[in-house]
């Protein structure tokens, strides 16, 4: 049985797990069915530095525009659920967490999903050591068990 509730991670621009549109696709289905898609309020920022960045190296004036245009999408975008990362208890997870994880992004998404409980699509296998085993998943185990 699926939860009802997931938590998506950074979109990452270095790992790729499926293409864009099995990614919209599948997105899609889940809110269809009812399903709430949940994103830390620094993921949007996290996804666009590095996005931009990336095109910023390779001079690629495209990439730059698709990077604010990903942004805007998330950020105005009503079919997820922002949570605000300066909730007390998500603060004091995410130090908890630096301690042992250098990426203080990654800190504040493992806290987040920590804090409320809210399982976490991801790829990072460091988010094993800090989140129980329920609470982490990939892309390819939600797939599976969405059977889509």
């Amino acid at each position: 049985m699926l939860d009802t509730t997931y938590m998506l991670p950074v979109f990452g621009i270095d790992i790729a797990v499926d293409s864009a549109a099995s990614i919209q696709g599948t997105l899609s289905r889940l809110v269809e069915k009812g399903t709430t898609l949940c994103i830390s309020d620094l993921s949007p920022f996290e996804a666009f530095i590095k996005a931009y960045r990336v095109a910023e190296k390779l001079k690629d004036e495209k990439g730059k525009e698709e990077a604010k245009l990903g942004l805007l999408f998330v950020v105005r975008g009503d079919w997820l659920s922002r949570i605000d990362h300066k909730d007390d208890e998500i603060i004091e997870e995410a130090f908890k967490i630096r301690r042992k994880h250098n990426d203080p992004f990654d800190c504040f998404i493992f806290a987040t999903a920590k804090i409320n409980k809210i399982p976490l699509i991801t790829e990072d296998h460091a988010a094993k050591e800090f989140l129980e085993d329920r609470l982490v998943m990939t892309w390819a185990g939600l797939k599976k068990n969405l059977k889509v």
